[in-house]
């Protein structure tokens, strides 16, 4: 390929990140608002780069991938969040394809985005948006209908519904806090939606695989999410009602509303905090507190959404933070949340750990930990839930073959046999994405078993792209 080729095609990952840009903006700001004109420009002037002799420019989505100007662009080679939310964006707006010809001014754009917003609010289709395209002069910006045919298609298969709701819900962690920065507001409608769509996909037993996926750019917005979902899938897990779940997936995705009070340069620093900086890091959980009381209103529900923020720091023997809470008790919720917020910031990257703790290392600290720092029963209903290699590890098998944990087994005995997504072969090529239940190959000459866990960079496997 050539570096003009490599040129577009970084030119082309760049307007889809400027367009989801432009969508923020237009949700956030008044129809004029120079933001939005701004953004917009920036994506014309990307066009005319991308687009060369050509007239129009096509952005397409088909099949969980994007094409611009009829090149593929990887997902792997940008963030997963903004890769699949641009294609959930087209497809609930009900188009297949969208086309900026070399005429299109800043204002088509915003027209453009105006109407997939209130695409967005309906079903998939609702709104005609060629024809309002048309009604408003715009000719600049043509539209393709997507094929309800293939709409059909996808919307049986629960598993693209579970990855399509996951990265959904980042969209909407992106929201909440864009939105609280920007004018104080928090959108609880948003989030309440899309943990009833969450909760559905936890009952179908797909989305839990996703909470393995780490976005070390992205990562307040991952984390609140994925805490959200292991929340959620622990709490059906311990037996609690659908209202309960529903105001616990609330609480796991607003829990760390409260660091937006916190000076990008104190959450972002990766050395040692000072005092003075790890007192401002301990504040914000009051700061949560008092964000989801004031802003969301005060009812029964939204005081444990609350208390999900302000206790999700306080261990059950009292000690943690803030100072004000210490020596209290926190509540069953609070305390469901806390585990799934350590699991997750603990196999994750962050600014001060560049290298994530392995899941089951992760859980053999939590294990020990256990009657100081965490419930007890819920801890060891939540390593019950995760099995003894948990969803998302990458493992090596006794053939020599490399897989990725999709599945755990519930029977009692053979949580150490889970189902495998298969990735590379004993000689370390690359093989079709074959899913193999280990359970069923124990016994007889085809016999197979994880012989240990493995980092997935020592392979080159990036688990977004077998889970996503």
């Amino acid at each position: 390929m050539s570096s003009q080729d490599l040129e577009i095609l970084k030119q082309s990952r760049e307007l889809v990140a400027r367009f989801m840009g432009l969508m923020r903006a237009a949700h956030l700001y008044d129809p004029g608002n120079d933001a939005i004109l701004h953004a917009a420009g920036e994506i014309l002037e990307l066009a005319t780069r991308i687009r060369g002799d050509g007239v129009d420019l096509e952005v397409k989505a088909r099949h969980d991938s994007i094409y611009i100007g009829g090149e593929r662009i990887r997902e792997s080679a940008m963030g997963s969040s903004i890769y699949h939310g641009f294609i959930d964006v087209l497809r609930r707006a009900g188009l297949g394809s969208f086309t900026i010809d070399e005429d299109a001014q800043p204002s088509d754009l915003e027209d453009f985005s105006g109407l997939l917003i209130e695409a967005l609010s309906g079903e998939p289709g609702s709104v005609d948006i060629a024809a309002r395209l048309d009604v408003r002069g715009v000719r600049s910006i043509g539209v393709e209908k997507l094929d309800d045919e293939a709409l059909l298609a996808r919307e049986v298969d629960q598993e693209q519904i579970a990855k399509r709701v996951y990265l959904r819900s980042i969209g909407v962690v992106k929201n909440v806090f864009h939105s609280m920065r920007a004018d104080g507001r928090v959108n609880s409608r948003l989030v309440k939606r899309v943990v009833q769509q969450m909760i559905e996909a936890v009952d179908h037993g797909h989305i839990q695989n996703l909470s393995s996926l780490k976005n070390y750019d992205e990562y307040t917005f991952n984390h609140s999410v994925n805490v959200s979902v292991l929340a959620i899938a622990l709490g059906r897990h311990v037996g609690l009602s659908r209202r309960q779940l529903y105001v616990l997936g609330q609480a796991g995705m607003l829990h760390d509303l409260g660091k937006l009070c916190i000076p990008i340069e104190v959450l972002n620093k990766p050395g040692k905090l000072t005092p003075d900086e790890l007192k401002v890091i301990q504040n914000h959980p009051i700061e949560g507190f008092v964000s989801i009381a004031s802003k969301v209103g005060v009812f029964d529900d939204t005081i444990d959404v609350a208390l999900g923020a302000f206790q999700h720091h306080i261990n059950p023997d009292g000690t943690g933070y803030p100072e004000v809470a210490r020596d209290s008790t926190p509540g069953f919720l609070s305390r469901i949340v806390s585990i799934a917020d350590r699991y997750d910031a603990m196999t994750s990257a962050r600014v001060y750990r560049k290298t994530p703790i392995p899941a089951w290392k992760a859980l053999s600290i939590m294990y020990h930990r256990q009657g100081s720092q965490h419930d007890n029963a819920l801890l060891r209903y939540f390593m019950n839930m995760l099995g003894a290699i948990p969803l998302g590890t990458t493992v090596r098998l006794s053939d020599g073959s490399v897989g990725i944990v999709v599945a755990g087994n519930p029977e009692p005995g053979l949580s150490h046999l889970p189902t495998v997504r298969l990735v590379l072969d004993a000689s370390g090529q690359a093989i079709g994405k074959e899913v193999i239940d280990l359970a069923s190959r124990a016994k007889g000459a085809d016999c197979l078993t994880v012989e240990e866990a493995v980092d997935p960079a020592r392979y080159g496997i990036e688990i977004m792209d077998y889970l996503l």
